[in-house]
């Protein structure tokens, strides 16, 4: 049966090559880019909803009226750009290219095509953003609730406003005919660039540009000056709620920019047999090469030389734990990466388990080890703590998880649409040094921080006076593939190790300083979301690259295990006899979880392509679980002999069968839980945006866990109370 498929098949394919006139294969090769362009437009919301749902769908969800209208706008920049380069090819290929001529359909058609290659985008958005942006959402946060219908009233200022754009093209095309002196400069300049090789560009008869370049040229005005204004007005800046364009946006922006740029460039380099695209990778790699392109976080010096006690973890975590009496405990914390969901599910677990257990908890907390989205939560997390209670505050628990989990993905289209595309089309001096899509997610960041100046410097006065954890924003050095700690402390002298294979952010830049935005975002360098970058101060032999923490290990439980097996192996006996290890996982323990019912089924073309790539972070992910729990283990084991008492106590993310055993209890529209897909197969988000609806479920998820008894949060909770701690904090309670 098969056999008789793929045969029909390619006698199907036979059969339309031998009955298609020849020049439709010419016009289909001449209009490869806004076919292609096309295609996108209308693909890319499928793929959002289907098979790149993690990746892509939050993408369409917008969270303003004026959201909701720059894209309705910019899509249909984006198809007019499409419909308008297709014009101009089908209508000049004959002088150009010698093929016969073709219909071209009448403008107002081409209007209603335009229109057409919009809607995909447009729906979407529109479906998508109802829980966003109706009044009648209850995932809505209350201070945040739009007021009136916004995402009408976001479709009818989008179509008023991407009419009056249009107009606005034809009447700057009609200028255009008017003015003799600029349309004699034109030619010459058309003339002059061509070599005298005017086909399609300039019509013989009339001696004027042929059809399509006026209306081109007009439109790429109208267009160039709503770039300019989008990109001037929207900039990233540190202001926490501030009105911002969307992401989409910003796609919408590189469709259309690119299929007028590519779609001119194979107008014109066609006639001469060479490859566009080629040369634009030649341009852009060969500016790379000559301005020395590159991506930088910033550093600057430190005033004073670094205190000598920073490897004196003793004497630190004393001063930590110096409000307990009798037999102290030791929490130390690991948070692993996976995005935004994770910043979230960190500080979600960690302020929940101060409410549950009281400031006692929070006050044990010695060191905090975290890795990507973990570090963005760890970052929120110890932003808000009160120094005199060496906690956060009970009334800003809340605040800490509306910051880690605040959109930051329009900051990266920004910067992936202005500073980095400047640099990738061959333009990087206009592109500020210390600019690009990474930097803008760190001024994003820096808005929802209570302490907008907090460096890793300021947060070490903190951690030396024992009010807040030792934070480890775990990295990766690209070169050598070392790990990279990032840290106030210093841990390569604690560890007694070489260079080989740790090194800490001390050791390797001695007195110099970043913001805690920038070390939270070296350790959540998600690829192509963030860039590689390196120091903008130069040093000698030591300019490496930084990536992101989860190549070596995602959840951040090595540079605990080694850590603490280094520190205790120093005392006799050790000096302290209770530690918790708590590792938070944004993911559900069960490899069950992450695996659909047709997943080891498939193969093919498909797993011939992406086989190698998926087979690398399968690998990594499994490799790293068994590993950890392995050296879990064995700590656990030769500290017991010593008199140490380490409990592990792993919080994941609740699994499919979790959540179904207990959705009775939670919003019956949550019947198949945010973060899985129709099998089971656990798939978060993998940009920095939530919608309100998986910010809910992250609550769902952590208030089903606490209350369900067979849970690690309740054996911790009765650990808790065995161990005798918290009792002053029922008063406060």
């Amino acid at each position: 049966m098969k056999l008789a498929i793929w045969l029909g098949v390619l006698l199907l394919a036979l059969g339309l090559w031998l009955n298609t006139p020849d020049p439709f294969w010419s016009y289909v090769f001449h209009l490869r880019v806004p076919l292609l362009s096309g295609l996108l437009l209308m693909g890319l919301p499928l793929l959002a909803v289907t098979w790149l749902r993690a990746m892509l769908r939050n993408l369409f969800v917008l969270r303003g009226k004026w959201q909701m209208a720059f894209v309705i706008i910019s899509a249909v920049m984006a198809g007019t750009s499409v419909v308008l380069v297709a014009t101009i090819i089908v209508r000049n290929a004959p002088a150009r290219f010698a093929v016969p001529v073709w219909t071209t359909l009448p403008e107002v058609w081409q209007y209603i095509l335009a229109i057409g290659l919009a809607l995909p985008v447009c729906i979407t958005a529109i479906v998508l953003s109802k829980e966003r942006m109706d009044i009648s959402s209850d995932t809505y946060p209350e201070r945040e609730k739009p007021r009136g219908r916004s995402r009408w009233t976001g479709v009818a200022l989008g179509i008023a406003l991407s009419v009056a754009l249009l107009m606005a093209a034809r009447w700057m095309r009609l200028w255009l005919v008017e003015n003799a002196p600029l349309q004699s400069l034109l030619l010459q300049a058309v003339t002059r660039f061509t070599k005298q090789h005017t086909q399609g560009y300039i019509d013989p008869q009339t001696g004027e540009l042929a059809s399509g370049h006026l209306t081109a040229l007009a439109y790429f005005g109208i267009g160039l000056a709503v770039y300019g204004f989008i990109g001037w007005r929207f900039q990233p800046q540190p202001r926490s709620h501030r009105s911002e364009a969307p992401a989409l946006l910003y796609v919408m922006f590189l469709v259309a920019g690119a299929t007028v740029l590519l779609g001119g460039m194979t107008f014109f380099f066609d006639a001469y047999r060479i490859l566009p695209l080629f040369l634009f990778l030649g341009v852009s790699a060969s500016s790379y090469a000559l301005f020395n392109v590159n991506h930088f976080f910033k550093m600057k010096p430190l005033e004073k030389p670094l205190p000598e006690a920073l490897a004196d973890f003793t004497t630190v975590l004393n001063r930590r734990l110096q409000h307990q009496t009798g037999e102290k405990v030791l929490v130390l914390v690991c948070a692993s990466g996976g995005g935004i969901q994770a910043a979230g599910w960190t500080v979600e677990v960690l302020t929940g388990l101060q409410r549950l257990l009281g400031p006692s908890f929070t006050q044990a907390i010695g060191l905090i080890s975290s890795v990507s989205g973990g570090s963005v939560g760890t970052m929120y997390f110890l932003d808000r703590f009160d120094p005199q209670q060496g906690c956060p505050d009970l009334q800003d628990l809340d605040a800490i998880f509306d910051s880690a989990t605040g959109d930051s993905l329009d900051a990266v289209g920004w910067g992936l649409t202005y500073p980095d595309l400047w640099r990738l089309i061959g333009l990087p001096f206009l592109a500020p040094r210390l600019c690009d899509r990474g930097t803008a997610v760190e001024v994003d960041w820096t808005g929802e921080l209570q302490h907008q100046a907090a460096t890793l410097n300021t947060w070490r006065d903190q951690v030396l006076r024992g009010e807040i954890p030792i934070p480890v924003f775990n990295a990766t050095l690209v070169e050598d593939g070392r790990r990279f700690l990032i840290s106030p402390m210093t841990f390569v002298v604690s560890l007694q190790q070489s260079d080989q294979r740790v090194t800490d952010f001390n050791t390797l830049y001695g007195n110099r300083d970043i913001h805690v935005t920038t070390a939270a975002r070296l350790s959540a360098t998600f690829p192509y979301i963030s860039p590689i970058c390196r120091s903008s101060i130069d040093f000698a032999g030591r300019n490496y690259h930084i990536a992101d923490g989860g190549y070596f290990d995602n959840s951040g439980v090595f540079t605990v295990v080694e850590w603490l097996n280094q520190w205790l192996a120093s005392f006799s006996p050790p000096p302290i006899q209770r530690i918790v290890l708590l590792q938070i996982n944004a993911f559900p323990r069960s490899a069950a979880d992450f695996q659909t019912k047709t997943r080891s089924d498939q193969g093919g073309w498909g797993m011939a392509l992406l086989g190698p790539l998926l087979a690398l972070f399968r690998v990594r992910d499994s490799t790293q679980t068994a590993r950890n729990e392995a050296a879990i283990k064995l700590l656990v084991q030769r500290w017991q002999k010593q008199g140490v008492d380490i409990q592990h106590v792993p919080i994941s993310f609740p699994s499919f069968q979790q959540v179904q055993h207990m959705k009775k209890e939670f919003d019956p529209s949550l019947q198949r839980p945010y973060f899985f897909d129709a099998h089971g197969k656990y798939d978060p988000p993998l940009s920095w945006k939530l919608t309100n609806a998986e910010k809910q479920a992250i609550k769902y998820a952590w208030e089903m866990i606490a209350a369900d008894p067979q849970s690690e949060v309740q054996t911790l909770c009765r650990l808790w109370s065995d161990w005798g701690m918290g009792a002053s904090d029922k008063k406060q309670q």
